[in-house]
Formats: C-alpha cells, structure tokens, sequence
C-alpha cells in the first residue's frame, strides 16, 4: 500500500467516521446522527504498512487512535510515537528491528572491521561519575554502551579496548567510528543496534500486539518498549522482545503486560516507571515468560536481571515464567507497596528468587521457587525470598527447592537504610513467614533472620551483648516470626540463620521463638523438572 492511498483506504473502511489528516470529516457531528449508527455496526479494518514503509509518518498522517497492521517481514531502524488510543499489532513473522547489517567489512591484521559507525548513544550519568562508576563492573566496562554486534544474532562482548578484541567479542571506536571484531563475518548475519526505542512513551492507552521487538540500542534504565514508562494504560500483549541492550519492557499506571517471551535484553526484563514525584499504580504482569537478560552484564549493585519495579502501589504479578537471568529474579525495590507475587515459577535466576526490598506491605504466596543464589548465598543473599529492609510481609504457600551446591530458602534482612529521606527509614519488621514448604537438596542452605543494624539508631539492640545487632530477631517491635513451614533436608543439621548466632539447629530455632508449628524431617524428594508453558 503507498502512503499516497491512505485516505483512500480509510474512508472506504471507516465511510465517514474519520478522514485524512487535515481534512473536516465530521468529527464533531452532534449524537444521534448516521455516524454513530455506523460506529455502532461498522468494524474499521486495520491500516497496512509493508516494511520499508515509514511507520511514523502513516501514523502521524492517520486518524487518531488508529489500528495499524505491520505486515510479514523486518521493518528495520523505526522509532515510533504512538498517540492515544493507537494500536500496533504484527502479523506471524514480523519484526521491528533497530539494528542494521552491515554488508562490507576490511581486514586489518588478525581483525576485522567497518568503518563509517557514527551512532553513538548516551551513557547512564552514575558511570561517568567518578565518585560512583558502579554500573558496570571492572571487567565489564562498557555494559552500559547502548550500541551492540550481532553475530548470527548473538550479542558479542563489548570490550574496553582494541587489544582486548577476541573470538566472541568486539569493540567500537568511538573517536575514528570504527567497529572492529575478529569473527570471519563472511557467510555470517552481522548487525549492529543503531535506533534508540521501538515505542516511546509519548500517549496513554496503546496497544502493542503480536511483534518481534528487537536489537534497539536503548540505554542502560530505560526500555525498548516504553522507554522511560511515563504514560498509563499500556497493553502489551503477545509480543516476543529481544536483544534489546538495556530494558526490554517498562510501564506505567494500569498497565498490562500479558504472555509475553522477554528474553535476552542487555540489562532487565522488564520494569515499571512513572515521571519524577509519581507513583505507578494499578499494575498486571502476567504470564510472561522472562529469561536470560542482563547479557551486557550490568552490575547487580546497581540495577540487573528478571524485574525491578519501584514506587508502585497496586502492582500485581502473577502466573510468570522467570528463569536464567544475570541477576534477581523479581525485585521490588524503593518504597513499593501492596504488591502481589502469586502463582509464578522462579527458577535457576543467578541472584535470589524473589526480592522486596526497602518497601512494604506485600503478599507472596503459591510460588515455584527453585535453584535460585547459586554462588551468591552469604549471609543470606541468595534466598529464594528474600525480605530486605521491608516491612508487613505476608510469605506463605510457597513451594521452594535449595540447589544442591548452594543457595538458602526464606530470609529477612534488616539493617539501616536512611538514604531515601522522602519515603521515610526502612527496616526489616511485622514479617510473616508460614505454611511453606522448603526442600534442601543438597549438604548446606538455610532460612532465617539476620541484622547489621548500626549503634544508635532507633532499631539496633545487641541483646545478648555478643557484640552483634539482634533486633530484627529478638525485639517484640521487630515482630518478625517463621511457623508452620515445613522443611526437609538430609544434609547439615544447623539450617537457620538468626542475627549474631552461628547456624541454629531446629532445636535452637524453636528456642528462640520461631517455627512452633513448623515441622522439620528426611523425606528430601527431588522435583520434576518439566519447564512451564506459560505463553500458549
């Protein structure tokens, strides 16, 4: 279809509910008249764009809240504007791609390269400042570099620096727009990310349906679908979004993200945004399938893996596959409250399962949690929950397998955490940890309460005088409390962390006040490990 036949094609689908752009159709007709009988039984057909066409201008030249239909193929380097209300569904095997191929390539010395790559994206500003630089760690120093080279569609290692180039990696410089990588690119797909964001977030209400949504050179924090998430009512629906190099989704206030495969972004699966002094509110994560991202591996001190969701009130997830990703595998972290996480499966994530961190009140039951902190379990990183500097925590019907190697199942943490002024201290109390059932399978692995509570503050007490913080174990404000869970082990018997205390034995857990009605035995049954399906 040429854009030239656009109102064409609309005026014979839509008679005369809508028109062209800049011509009076009747907009404003009063109700009652033909139109809204119309309306009523006449189904506006989708308006089709091939690829090669240019989306944003069909859409700017479009009547509002348009259906737009991207036809089979790649639509390559498109960054898109939606307005309210507009629609963009793909059909099967349609992708909006942000990278291009590069088709020539030279050869100097043992490496290769193309020259000509002016696309240079922004950096995130803690990076650049040298009295934080904690984005990306030392031996991954370029990971929040937007732009990426695919080999075969697989990212290659962004190193520092041209001596560093090897097999599987490759390197831009910046200052000569130079790429060079030692691959033999000849026989191979090489693509390289230049366009910023599939969909920005500038209108409330779209719906983004049924795309391939790919290889978009978006900033470390911000997201190929959504960017910044500043906008409401989002739908996002049915879509398979990859290879992104910093967020893959964000959203915000009532939105739906919904059987999704989220796979293989360069930092996090998916977020939630609001702008500044905002919260986001009322919403949906469901039945996602969100793995293996954080590839360009950004440093988990700062933000990295499955989720992060901050300032939300009302945010539900549930029924979500979340696997293999570099880093947590759902994390709610600043000031989040009246959250849900019911009914996922959290498996093999390199950091813990699920994480609330310094927020409140939140309901975490009917889980799959399993193989979760492999590698990260001191103190009592690396739980399969973990309660961190949070507050009114609801943990209960979970179902939790601790790696044989390492990993823990259920901690609460507490410790001082007075950075975020505006949304008061955050301590670890009023927590609720029952009726789960815990399988170590292996030697080692615990459950338990710990603190690093500093002297003076309001929430530090060394009871025992042993010279470690015990509040959030012992004190009657802390009120943190583990009973009727139900673990079973065959390996190490001292499995509960609790404050100063070396590992306690069930015995001297139960001593201390916790897991009255909790049982502990041998009957240690190693799962089915049958992934879910999720997304049919």
């Amino acid at each position: 279809m040429r854009v030239e036949a656009l109102c064409v094609v609309v005026v014979l689908t839509a008679a005369s509910l809508s028109g062209c752009a800049g011509n009076d159709t009747g907009d404003d007709a009063p109700a009652g008249t033909g139109d809204d009988t119309l309306a009523d039984t006449q189904e506006v057909e989708p308006i089709e764009i091939f690829p090669g066409q240019d989306i944003q201008y069909i859409v700017d030249n479009s009547p509002a809240a348009s259906t737009f239909l991207l036809k089979s193929g790649i639509h390559r380097m498109q960054e898109l504007w939606p307005r309210a209300g507009d629609t963009f569904e793909g059909e099967n095997g349609t992708i909006l791609s942000g990278a291009r191929v590069l088709p020539e390539f030279s050869r100097s010395n043992d490496l290769w390269y193309s020259a000509n790559q002016t696309q240079e994206g922004l950096r995130h500003g803690d990076q650049l400042d040298p009295e934080k630089g904690w984005v990306c760690p030392d031996e991954y120093p370029r990971c929040d570099r937007p732009e990426d080279l695919y080999f075969n569609d697989e990212p290659l290692l962004h190193v520092g620096s041209i001596e560093e180039v090897a097999s599987g990696s490759w390197f831009f410089d910046y200052d000569n727009d130079t790429i060079w990588f030692a691959d033999d690119p000849q026989g191979h797909s090489i693509e390289t990310s230049v366009t910023y964001f599939a969909f920005v977030d500038s209108a409330n209400d779209v719906t983004i349906r049924n795309l391939v949504i790919e290889k978009f050179a978006s900033w470390v924090q911000l997201a190929a679908v959504g960017s910044s998430g500043n906008v409401s009512g989002w739908l996002v629906e049915g879509n398979e979004i990859r290879l992104n190099h910093g967020v893959g989704v964000i959203v915000g206030s009532d939105s739906i993200v919904r059987r999704n495969h989220i796979h293989h972004n360069g930092q996090i699966g998916v977020a939630t945004g609001a702008p500044e002094g905002y919260r986001v509110t009322n919403v949906l994560f469901e039945a996602n399938e969100i793995s293996y991202n954080n590839y360009a591996h950004v440093s988990c001190g700062f933000e990295c893996g499955g989720a992060k969701f901050t300032v939300t009130d009302g945010l539900v997830v549930r029924g979500n596959y979340v696997h293999h990703n570099m880093g947590p595998g759902l994390w709610t972290d600043i000031d989040n409250t009246g959250v849900i996480y019911e009914d996922n499966w959290i498996w093999w994530n390199e950091r813990e399962g699920i994480v609330h961190e310094i927020s409140h009140d939140v309901i975490i039951r009917n889980n799959d949690l399993r193989y979760n902190g492999v590698g990260h379990d001191i103190w009592m990183w690396g739980s399969q929950i973990l309660i961190h500097v949070s507050d009114g925590a609801q943990v209960y019907g979970n179902t939790l397998y601790v790696h044989e190697d390492t990993g823990h199942g259920i901690g609460i943490m507490n410790y001082n955490r007075e950075e975020y002024p505006d949304f008061g201290d955050f301590y670890g109390r009023n927590n609720s940890i029952h009726h789960n059932d815990i399988t170590y399978l292996g030697l080692y692995g615990a459950s338990g309460i710990v603190d690093d509570g500093e002297v003076g503050s309001d929430y530090y007490q060394d009871s025992d005088g042993d010279g470690f913080a015990d509040w959030g174990c012992l004190a009657e404000s802390a009120n943190n409390l583990f009973d009727y869970n139900a673990y079973h082990h065959d390996g190490i018997a001292e499995k509960f962390e609790f404050c100063g205390a070396s590992y306690l034995t069930w015995e001297e857990f139960q001593a201390e006040g916790q897991e009255a009605h909790g049982t502990m035995d041998s009957l240690v049954v190693v799962p089915d490990d049958t992934p879910p399906d999720v997304l049919s």
